[in-house]
């Protein structure tokens, strides 16, 4: 058996070809040898959809949207220009047979440019696969086998189903099982042809069997062609999605709507939809989904794969001729003649065919296949079928789910995600699953390293020596656990390694969103000295930073996602991308982040720092005991961790378990806590308990000794120790320290130019506890000035709301309150976000509406539905007598 670092992709068509070339890029960025097995019995690129010889078949997409590279949208093109013609255009349909040519020359360049990576064709078919130690074994149909490291299965369709055809059809001469394994024969004028299936490959046939005087029969039970791509395309329209649609009936209710508001373009809004497509099926529950199946799937194919327009007018001029009929119909009898059979539909028709040709579509379901590696692969239990038989049962990332919860490293990829994608046939998704693919195939194998690099804790190379990578993987480990310590770590890294970009790069990032004392600009200008060292993958992070740093908004936090996309593994900019203690997040609403959270699970596993993010997404969506449970599960493998311990303290705060939080949060305090780079934000935490137990002199003790200046500084002073201020005067309790002192500490632009909505809340709080208008008045009209979104239309009448109450007038800032949009959007925690209503519930008893102070609070008390904070409803009077006796 070989040593080599080997990859077995399975199948040669568009799906394997494409898949391969990923993967040799993929490797080369990663400095890993790997010998790639393309195993198919026909060249690359030469599957079902793209191995037609008949120039007449064309593409059903526009060159534009066909280049093999998502990031190179116009690859294709280039190449039709340079191979076919000059001025091919973009909205032009190339014939299929190039298509394959150009996936050929994708590989070769490909492969030319990773020259540690070896593509060997192998033609012949897989039969079986099984583990065998830490490899698997790939058997071929010619008796010998493979060892690999890693599989890929991209073998796209399978053979169409030809179980609607009568016993006698199908074993007559003229009944063609699969159109594409077959040749037309000789034929003669006045001979008839039936195509049974009207979808998009009995439209090839009806071409590339259509003869003068021949007659072409097409049989379906709709009876209708595919409709035509628009003679000028106009751009898609995205409809919008939120929320998303857990009915057929709202799904199909969602595109009428925006159709209508199309002005009737459908063609528009069906392309808009596809980035979302898996969303809108994965949300429907499964009975939905199996009513999409039954009924609406036909007209959903008809809009979404369209024709050339060109060959649809071919068509209609067919039609209109008569030499080819459609039939809305089943075959409902058959009877073997000489040269012909005589068929029968059920609408009474009988035709005398030549030839039936079975176009009804591939199937996809491994359960039927004739094909043994399918049923190999259900047996050893290595597979399981998708979601309505179709395709394979997936993860995330698109590798087979065992039926025994082992984790096979085998991927599969194209028409065999159907089931949990839906959309994933054509080449944009193909291409893009591939690119993501190949990411994790190559960080999955062990594979012998052309330079081995030190790897951070989650297993991405680092272009730096041993010791400094040692220094910053210890230093994200602290990040992680969210203890301080991690900016010397890093500091000590670009020391033992000055040109060690990525470390230069975190230190800014550092500086910039977790307030370490740095110098960012010289951090950020020796990243960019050094790039030349970095991988690709270390040279887009330095880019993340420019932007964070440079250019901060939704254009960085663009930037920063799309990194995230590309690089899941890497948690300091999963960390930087999701709000937490430290960081301020690229989400603008909670279920943004929620949903990157969650995307993330095939990276991270059961990781405990992972299962610390995903229970403090459970805490905010409301699910305490899912969240509780995870944070024990990550608590028990890491004491330290620091977003677990968050979020039970958010859990105990949510469901009013105010006692049992401040004490266990305050045992939590004195051990680990005492090396938490964010100690104060957890003291905050127990000052919430005690505040909301009526414990004023707890309050007080616990902000001197934890939380006042010079103890706290910076963003935490204000976050935190400002914050505490402010809540303590709106809920009538004794105020425990001095603004001033606090102001003192936080750097004044922080008050004057916050980077982030959240920050500019925060801001504002603190200027209303200092009665401080001239300053509300400034953070006002600078928050004015920004681009369209939460600080002109949140923070800035915020400003307004706060400077109204520190005048004496409570019922004009009550106005502004409840009129405020957005606060969703400023980002951070509910708790945190909670002091804008305490706020407005001060502004309304103050203004002689208790009313409106009590409704706001039994809202919430009823939006966080639980038994013991509902017991406390009764203690609102209470609160509303202390509040207005001030």
């Amino acid at each position: 058996m070989s040593t080599a670092t080997t990859v077995a992709v399975v199948g040669g068509g568009a799906s394997g070809t494409l898949a391969t070339a990923h993967l040799a890029e993929a490797a080369a960025r990663a400095g890993t040898a790997v010998e790639i097995l393309l195993i198919d019995p026909q060249p690359p690129g030469a599957g079902v959809a793209y191995g037609t010889t008949d120039p007449r078949h064309r593409l059903n997409v526009p060159a534009k949207a066909m280049s093999a590279w998502p990031d190179d949208p116009g690859h294709f093109v280039r190449w039709l220009r340079r191979h076919v013609a000059c001025d091919f255009p973009e909205a032009g349909f190339a014939p299929r047979l190039h298509y394959a040519q150009y996936l050929a020359g994708v590989l070769d360049a490909a492969v030319n440019r990773a020259p540690a990576v070896t593509i060997r064709p192998v033609e012949h078919r897989v039969t079986d696969l099984r583990p065998i130690g830490r490899r698997l074994r790939v058997s071929l149909d010619d008796g010998t086998h493979r060892a690999a490291d890693a599989v890929v299965l991209a073998t796209g369709y399978g053979s169409p189903s030809d179980a609607w055809a009568p016993a006698e059809l199908r074993r007559a001469p003229q009944f063609v099982a699969d159109p594409w394994r077959a040749a037309p024969p000789a034929l003669t004028r006045g001979d008839e042809i039936v195509l049974v299936g009207a979808g998009l490959t009995a439209v090839d046939m009806a071409q590339t069997w259509g003869r003068e005087g021949v007659r072409v029969h097409v049989v379906s039970r709709h009876g209708q062609l595919p409709l035509a791509h628009a003679g000028e395309p106009q751009p898609p329209i995205s409809p919008r999605v939120e929320p998303v649609p857990t009915t057929l009936r709202a799904a199909r209710r969602l595109v009428f709507d925006a159709v209508r508001a199309a002005g009737g373009d459908w063609r528009r809004v069906v392309d808009g939809l596809r980035p979302v497509t898996a969303e809108l099926w994965q949300a429907l529950p499964e009975h939905e989904r199996a009513a999409f199946l039954d009924g609406p799937v036909r007209r959903w194919d008809r809009v979404r794969h369209r024709l050339d327009p060109a060959v649809a007018a071919w068509l209609e001029q067919r039609r209109a001729d008569g030499s080819l009929q459609v039939h809305a119909a089943g075959v409902a009898a058959a009877e073997r003649g000489g040269r012909t059979v005589r068929v029968t539909l059920t609408d009474g028709t009988v035709i005398d065919a030549v030839a039936v040709l079975n176009c009804t579509g591939a199937d996809i379901d491994p359960r039927r296949s004739a094909d043994p590696l399918p049923m190999n692969l259900l047996d050893h239990g290595l597979a399981q079928p998708g979601p309505f038989d179709l395709g394979y049962a997936t993860e995330p990332d698109g590798r087979l789910r065992s039926s025994d919860g082992s984790r096979p490293a085998v991927w599969t990829i194209g028409p065999l995600r159907r089931g949990a994608l839906w959309e994933s046939t054509a080449i944009p998704e193909i291409r893009s699953q591939a690119a993501a693919l190949a990411d994790r195939v190559v960080a999955a194998l062990p594979s012998p390293r052309l330079n081995r690099r030190p790897r951070d804790p989650f297993g991405l190379p680092l272009s730096t020596s041993t010791g400094a990578g040692a220094a910053y993987a210890q230093a994200l480990g602290r990040l992680l656990r969210v203890q301080s310590g991690a900016e010397e770590l890093v500091s000590a890294a670009v020391r033992l390694d000055p040109g060690f970009a990525l470390g230069h790069a975190a230190l800014a990032l550092l500086g910039v969103e977790w307030g370490v004392e740095v110098d960012v600009d010289a951090a950020l200008r020796a990243a960019e000295a050094s790039a030349g060292r970095a991988d690709e993958r270390e040279r887009r992070f330095l880019e993340v930073a420019t932007a964070r740093v440079r250019e901060p908004g939704p254009d960085s936090a663009a930037v920063l996602l799309s990194y995230v996309q590309a690089y899941p593994e890497d948690a300091l900019a999963v960390s930087i991308a999701v709000p937490t203690i430290a960081f301020g997040g690229a989400t603008e609403l909670p279920a943004e982040a929620w949903a990157l959270v969650e995307g993330l699970a095939s990276a991270y596993g059961d990781h405990w720092w992972y299962l610390s993010l995903l229970a403090f997404v459970r805490q905010e969506q409301g699910r305490y005991a899912e969240a509780a449970e995870l944070a024990a599960r990550a608590l028990a493998v890491e004491p330290a961790a620091g977003h677990a311990v968050h979020a039970k303290a958010h859990i105990h705060y949510e469901t009013g378990d105010h006692r049992a939080g401040l004490a266990w949060l305050d045992q939590w305090i004195a051990a680990c806590g005492a090396r938490a780079s964010h100690r104060a934000h957890f003291s905050w935490h127990a000052a919430l308990h005690e505040l909301a137990l009526g414990d004023d002199a707890a309050v007080a003790r616990r902000y001197a000794t934890e939380l006042s200046p010079p103890d706290v500084g910076g963003v935490r002073a204000l976050v935190d120790s400002a914050s505490l201020l402010w809540r303590s005067r709106v809920v009538s309790a004794t105020v425990p320290g001095a603004i001033e002192d606090v102001l003192r500490a936080v750097p004044p632009r922080l008050l004057a130019e916050p980077a982030t909505p959240f920050v500019g809340l925060h801001a504002a709080v603190a200027l209303a506890a200092a009665e401080d208008c001239r300053g509300l008045a400034r953070l006002r009209r600078w928050a004015e000035r920004q681009p369209d979104g939460p600080f002109p239309r949140t923070v800035a009448p915020l400003a307004d709301a706060l400077c109204d109450l520190t005048h004496g007038d409570p019922d004009r800032a009550l106005t502004t309150l409840l009129a405020l949009p957005d606060v969703d959007r400023l980002g951070g925690s509910a708790a945190q976000r909670e002091i804008v209503e305490e706020t407005l519930v001060h502004c309304a008893i103050a203004a002689g509406r208790p009313e409106i102070a009590a409704d706001r609070l039994h809202r919430r008390l009823e939006r966080r539905n639980s038994p013991r904070d509902r017991g406390r409803a009764a203690a609102l009077p209470a609160v509303q007598g202390r509040a207005a006796s001030r």
